[in-house]
């Protein structure tokens, strides 16, 4: 009798496997490279004015991407019945005649917008003024704790404008801060807001190719147009300037009062630096147009087919938006984000279809969202992490997608931020299922956790994972992609020039969408439920998040 029912147990377990596994070859078949790029050249089409928050663009962008989700078949998880969440912002844009002016006792320097700065608020007003405030040079301008590193020490910084490195110390330690690697003390996003903490006027970030991971025109294209903030009552305290500064423009102003730039970044690499007046004094007057506007999420669901575990979501995140219309680049002003995000939406929106054609779905809830604002500091993804449609407790992951591989198929595959969670384990799986290697993350130096939407959820304690290309393209020499890759940072990102292209291969994404299908699969089947490695840094928000009724 007992083998009889383990014979009968086996063989349910064995065709629970195969329907599951059957069902799942029928969501990959519906994958399609026609499908991909047929909606990639309607995201990125001229006519969509490159989709910047609150524009005609971005209206035809949210009415086509509901009307794809509505002809998958998904379900509206937004407000009041519809697909939609709002997203309230500020838009800032500052007069571009803005100058700002240094002067120690024996020279003063102007720095010219946005050749050799930009800036921006964090306050909300249309005018803010800065009279003769002392610089003070803070190294990285990092507090950690659990590295022993504080680069303030005891000094009273309150009211001061502060000077301060890209980027984190980068020791051959690997368990120092995170080695080559970068941590989220490397973040401009962090230098703000310790700054803010400690209750500086402002904070200034010396601009590097080399910590930033990306050229100054990257900087200069995004900050010197309209700046956007979330527009809530509950928004803490901040800092009146929030600046860039050239390498060069730095050198120049700070040898006003006899400092070399070189030597006192070299010394910022010691735990036992301190912060060091400069003898300068800043002055800006910095003149704002102002509005409020509203951007939009759009929130689509397929229910799971456990009566138990439905209540528990897998969600998916791309952003919608790009820069819209900005400084024309050889007569063109259209920024289409083609690949910056026109393709990783558009490769959504595939998964999605995929999903959708299963006859019985996952047992978990699947959540698709088009995230809006991405371009201006997550802010579509860090309302919805904090506003969210379903309680964050319920979410068990999030998968993002930030671009697609356009280069062919892979021998590998890279999620960001596989090595912090259980969801590593999910990875390494469906690799060895796919017969492909999981490589890390090949620039960790660049911080790529901390720069796309999968953060927004991070912070909030959600396993995450962020979708890349591999780099060991199939045919190709080892260093192609990272050739390819450079190429497009250099020349297309974030320029009119990141358009649709006609020698792009699709084949490579489709692999990347079979994966993803093959991993959301599993963790929205399997019993247990992701969760940071232990010690990971946003553990601790998991497990307040958990707390929460």
């Amino acid at each position: 009798m007992r083998r009889s029912l383990l014979g009968l147990c086996l063989f349910s377990v064995l065709a629970s496997v195969g329907f599951q596994s059957s069902e799942i070859e029928k969501a990959i078949g519906k994958l399609s490279a026609s499908r991909l790029k047929e909606r990639i050249v309607v995201l990125a089409h001229d006519s969509l004015e490159g989709r910047g928050p609150a524009t005609r663009g971005e209206a035809r962008a949210l009415a086509y991407v509901v009307s794809q989700v509505k002809a998958i078949g998904l379900q509206a998880a937004g407000e009041r019945g519809s697909y939609l969440q709002r997203v309230p912002m500020i838009g800032f844009r500052i007069d571009p005649s803005v100058t700002m002016e240094m002067k120690s006792k024996s020279g003063a320097a102007s720095l010219k917008f946005p050749d050799e700065f930009v800036a921006t608020t964090g306050i909300h007003q249309p005018a803010v003024s800065i009279d003769d405030e002392d610089i003070i040079f803070v190294g990285y301008g990092i507090i950690a704790p659990e590295f022993g590193w504080d680069d303030y020490k005891d000094v009273d910084v309150r009211g001061k404008i502060l000077l301060m490195m890209n980027n984190d110390p980068s020791p051959d330690d690997p368990k120092f801060f995170g080695g080559k690697g970068r941590t989220y003390y490397g973040r401009w996003t962090y230098k703000y807001e310790i700054a803010a903490k400690k209750g500086a006027a402002g904070a200034i970030i010396i601009h590097t190719t080399e910590s930033a991971g990306y050229p100054y025109q990257v900087v200069q294209s995004s900050r010197s147009r309209e700046n956007f903030d979330l527009d809530v009552k509950a928004k803490g305290q901040d800092i009146k300037l929030k600046a860039w500064t050239t390498e060069q423009a730095t050198k120049r102003f700070v040898s006003l009062a006899g400092f070399d730039l070189d030597k006192l970044r070299k010394d910022a690499e010691m735990k036992s630096f301190r912060p060091v007046p400069l003898g300068l004094k800043l002055s800006v007057c910095m003149n704002f147009s102002m509005r409020k506007l509203l951007t939009y999420n759009v929130i689509a669901r397929l229910n799971g087919s456990d009566p138990k575990l439905r209540k528990e979501h897998v969600v998916f995140s791309a952003h919608h938006d790009h820069l819209g219309i900005g400084a024309p680049v050889n007569g063109d002003s259209i920024y289409n984000g083609a690949l910056d995000n026109a393709s990783g939406l558009s490769l959504m929106l595939n998964i999605a279809e995929a999903f959708s054609a299963m006859t019985v779905k996952p047992k978990r809830s699947l959540l698709f969202i088009a995230v809006a604002a991405e371009e201006k500091n997550l802010l579509g993804s860090q309302y919805y992490a904090e506003h969210p449609a379903v309680p964050a407790k319920s979410i068990v992951a999030n998968i993002n997608i930030d671009g697609m591989n356009i280069y062919g198929k892979t021998k590998d595959i890279t999620f960001l931020g596989s090595e912090r969670s259980t969801l590593g384990n999910d990875v390494e799986a469906v690799a060895r299922e796919m017969k492909m290697d999981v490589k890390p993350d090949p620039l960790p130096e660049q911080g790529s956790f901390y720069r796309s939407d999968h953060f927004s959820f991070a912070k909030v304690g959600i396993p995450s994972l962020s979708l890349r290309a591999g780099t060991n393209v199939i045919g190709k020499p080892l260093t192609y992609a990272k050739e390819k890759g450079d190429e497009y940072n250099v020349r297309h990102y974030h320029q009119p020039s990141d358009e649709l292209r006609d020698d792009w291969r699709y084949e490579g994404a489709i692999q990347q969408a079979e994966f993803v299908v093959r991993l959301a699969a599993r963790i929205a089947d399997q019993p247990e439920v992701p969760s940071w490695n232990r010690g990971d840094e946003f553990e601790k928000a998991r497990l307040r998040t958990l707390d929460q009724n």
